[in-house]
């Protein structure tokens, strides 16, 4: 994504462009899965689009894209933790299902959330510097020392109670100054998706340049001379040299010190590439026959205490068929990469089985993909640990010579979303239409 909108912009600006794409289609982590027929069945990848998130918004529109809201009216979620089922009903809360201490059941879980993880939101709000280059201000440090959940605790909470604000497919290493950060433009109520898939996006974008992707190009090298920069690509006719002005490159860092630069970045990018970590994801979609859980009033989505969560990612289509998908993260989602194909399905559908009893009985069909496992992203997102944002920001998306960052790696405001992946290609492109 962050590809595709540079080069947007740049040819924009009347610069000639050439994208080199390792893979047979565009999009990166923005992938649908689809049946046999072409029809989406889930969100391999970026999933949901808050409306908040106004570039990647913008972006939708002038491809001229139709999007819907992420969940059904009239249909309530659910919260599965400590081996309980919980429907999240109209005035329910599930707070007082747990074990939690009489003060935090007296608090409830919006209470909870008010006190705890709110607060620290409007803080970073409050800050002015959430979207400028200024981000985040200093006297924001202090929570970015500690992971989210050690900072619940920390705050006298217990572990119930820090496992309760913390379900769902939630990455268990991001600081709480980051949690913060996603929340002050995260409203769960305009979480939207596009209609026929995510991927339309992307293939949208790439329809709309005027030179055509140069798919299966595996980059091998980058060689910055002195009044060009020379990038060595593999084909399947053999290898090639492209000369250019200048290069973004939107490579994951998961993948970047497998490619040969020189010179050499400088040792501050070198660390950043090296230490930067990737969450764990596996997707899991099952095609069923019915939607035996809308008969209960139930949306199909749910949240889990095993860094998982359950989607229902065709309940706005019309007709019987459904699908239920588990988004597994964290030490689970390696677990099932380990496993056989049959015993993958088989934890995923006894997952879902729990949690929307009668499900493995109606199952047509089984789409999976792991992002760990795959080898153009090895891993979900990139995730900057606590305690490295103050000593990285200057230095994360700093061009080095002839060479441009991207990514949603590369953004500390938005990291994770589609919104970061454009906003640091639209960066990317200012900085090199300004260099050449």
């Amino acid at each position: 994504m962050s590809g595709l909108t540079a080069a947007l912009e740049l040819e924009q600006a009347g610069h000639t462009v050439i994208v080199v794409e390792a893979q047979t289609r565009p999009g990166g982590r923005v992938l649908t899965m689809r049946d046999e027929s072409g029809s989406p069945i889930a969100e391999a990848g970026a999933g949901r689009i808050p409306e908040t998130h106004t570039w990647a918004m913008s972006y939708v529109n002038r491809m001229g894209l139709e999007t819907a809201p992420l969940y059904p009216d009239g249909l309530s979620a659910v919260i599965y933790a400590q081996g309980k089922r919980v429907v999240l009903g109209p005035g329910s809360d599930p707070a007082r299902h747990f074990d939690l201490t009489d003060a935090e059941k007296v608090l409830g879980l919006d209470g909870l959330a008010r006190t705890h993880i709110l607060a620290g939101v409007e803080l970073v709000k409050a800050s002015g510097t959430m979207n400028g280059p200024d981000w985040p201000a200093t006297d924001l440090m202090k929570f970015d020392e500690l992971t989210a959940r050690d900072y619940l605790a920390n705050n006298g909470l217990s572990e119930a109670a820090v496992n309760l604000l913390t379900l769902g497919a939630f990455p268990q290493t991001i600081s709480a100054l980051t949690l913060f950060r996603v929340l002050a433009t995260y409203d769960r109520t305009r979480l939207r998706k596009i209609r026929g898939g995510n991927d339309l996006l992307p293939r949208a974008m790439a329809a709309r340049l005027r030179t055509p992707i140069a798919h299966g190009c595996v980059v091998q090298s980058i060689r910055q001379e002195p009044q060009q920069i020379e990038v060595i690509v593999e084909t399947s006719t053999g290898r090639h040299q492209i000369a250019a002005d200048a290069v973004i490159c939107t490579i994951p860092f998961s993948l970047l010190a497998n490619i040969e630069i020189v010179p050499a970045l400088s040792p501050a990018k070198q660390s950043i590439v090296a230490l930067m970590r990737y969450t764990t994801a596996t997707k899991v979609a099952f095609k069923t026959r019915a939607r035996p859980w809308e008969r209960e009033g139930l949306s199909g989505f749910a949240q889990l205490d095993t860094m998982a969560e359950i989607w229902s990612p065709r309940g706005h289509d019309a007709g019987e068929s459904g699908v239920l998908q588990l988004y597994q993260q964290g030490e689970l989602a390696s677990a099932m990469d380990a496993m056989g194909v049959a015993a993958r399905h088989a934890f995923a559908s006894d997952t879902i089985e729990r949690v929307f009893p009668g499900t493995t009985k109606i199952i047509d069909e089984v789409f999976e993909h792991s992002w760990q496992r795959d080898p153009w992203a090895r891993g979900a997102y990139g995730i900057v640990a606590p305690g490295r944002i103050y000593a990285w920001k200057d230095h994360l998306a700093r061009p080095e010579g002839r060479i441009h960052f991207a990514g949603e790696h590369t953004s500390l405001e938005y990291a994770a979303w589609i919104e970061g992946a454009v906003r640091s290609g639209y960066r990317a492109a200012a900085e090199a239409n300004a260099g050449v």
